[in-house]
């Protein structure tokens, strides 16, 4: 019985969230779609998630400054993996370009002079590929991907 109730109750959800992207305009249908793609796993194996990144990544708000093509930028980066960033920009940068990067990670203070280049390329910003890294690089960025992330209270 408990197996009926719960594919009834998942039956009315999907519903549900069907009913809602039905009465969503086609221009937002089109951004949950990749808000969607990128967020979820490329496939599940019965209960068990199989994530389509290989690492762990770890959602953020770090300062940074980068530079394309000899422009300098500063920006946030919105997520993190030891194999590359998302960073936030209202700007459209080419995919395969070369970028620069330099940022300090929370709880770190060894400044982080990476390279890489843009894999993606959105209206919300882009991914970046990081080149090589050195082995305590990625030591750094696994170890605070891998973190919890931490709440602070901000008093005023």
């Amino acid at each position: 019985m408990p197996d009926t109730a719960q594919k009834l109750s998942k039956t009315a959800v999907r519903n549900q969230i069907l009913k809602l992207v039905d009465r969503m305009p086609e221009e937002m249908q089109a951004k949950l779609l990749k808000f969607l793609q990128a967020k979820l796993p490329r496939r599940i194996r019965g209960n068990l998630v199989v994530e389509k990144r290989a690492d762990f990544r770890r959602d953020c708000l770090v300062s940074l400054e980068y530079r394309i093509d000899g422009r300098s930028f500063e920006g946030f980066i919105l997520d993190i993996s030891a194999f590359g960033v998302f960073i936030e920009s209202d700007g459209k940068f080419p995919v395969e370009k070369r970028v620069q990067l330099s940022f300090s990670l929370p709880g770190y203070t060894a400044q982080l002079n990476l390279g890489g280049k843009i894999v993606w390329s959105g209206s919300q910003g882009f991914g970046v590929k990081f080149n090589s890294l050195a082995r305590n690089q990625v030591k750094m960025i696994r170890a605070f991907s891998e973190q919890e992330a931490s709440v602070y209270t901000i008093v005023s």
